[in-house]
């Protein structure tokens, strides 16, 4: 499954407590192939795109800083140090035995085609990918609705919309707050009044987790057929699988969340253009 679902900051942490220190971690070399062969380090680079793609997390216009937020970002979000931090967080957490069995599946035929189709996703411009999906999603609606509801399971078994929700709140609130705290915003709310206006906001945000993620998948896994998504749909829900996404999940949030609010600091720089 893409890996676009974010956990809360807690996973990292309590995976680490979970799984224990007797259980031995990955090294290095193959935490790496991991990434390669899963397309994990596509997913983690990519989000320099996303942040010079413009300021959406605090809801501002893309264009609003102009060039000095692309040149920020860049710095901010550059690959080769989150793919080390990816790695240095992998050692730290993940069992060898977890980092195999996430190998084991996605090396097989199935799983080769599933990351290219994934890696693809990532590079793709998400409105053309929302459009086309929403024209799946109608036809099956029509034709074939057990697919849609696969979706709905695998985006269960890798996290779900409760988890997203969460995870985007802690996100924002980890922005505004350190975008006000560095006086690059016109708004000053203390952090609990900041959860209270997003908690307001969650019906909304649910509702377009949910709908977006069926979109995406109905787009990047449109060349499959009904047997490869229900297989990709089982894999997802083994237990082992589960706590791989688990994982990854926190790593993606803790990578996000350390590098907007170190953006959000340095806003300050572009006030000049824009506040938000």
């Amino acid at each position: 499954m893409t890996f676009n679902r974010l956990m809360t900051g807690a996973a990292v942490a309590v995976a680490a407590i979970c799984f224990g220190a007797a259980l031995v971690a990955a090294d290095r070399d193959t935490s790496r192939e991991f990434l390669e062969v899963t397309g994990f380090d596509v997913a983690i680079t990519s989000l320099q795109q996303g942040a010079m793609n413009g300021p959406g997390i605090a809801g501002s216009d893309p264009d609003a800083f102009g060039s000095e937020w692309v040149r920020l970002a860049r710095e901010i979000f550059e690959p080769e140090a989150m793919i080390e931090e990816t790695l240095d967080m992998m050692e730290a957490i993940m069992p060898q035995d977890l980092v195999d069995h996430g190998i084991a599946f996605y090396e097989t035929e199935l799983g080769q085609r599933l990351v290219e189709a994934e890696n693809a996703a990532q590079m793709n411009d998400p409105d053309t990918q929302y459009a086309e999906g929403e024209l799946i999603v109608t036809r099956l609606a029509d034709e074939n609705p057990a697919r849609i509801n696969e979706y709905r399971l695998m985006s269960d078994a890798i996290g779900g919309v409760d988890s997203s929700v969460r995870a985007v709140i802690e996100l924002q609130v980890r922005y505004l707050t350190s975008a006000m705290a560095a006086g690059a915003s016109d708004i000053q709310y203390s952090e609990a009044e900041l959860r209270e206006i997003l908690k307001d906001q969650e019906p909304q945000l649910r509702e377009a987790i949910q709908s977006s993620g069926i979109l995406a998948s109905a787009y990047v896994y449109r060349d499959f057929s009904d047997d490869d998504v229900v297989a990709y749909r089982e894999a997802l829900e083994d237990p082992e699988m589960m706590q791989v996404y688990e994982i990854l999940n926190g790593i993606q949030y803790e990578i996000m969340g350390d590098r907007y609010a170190k953006l959000a600091a340095r806003l300050s720089d572009l006030a000049p253009q824009q506040d938000i």
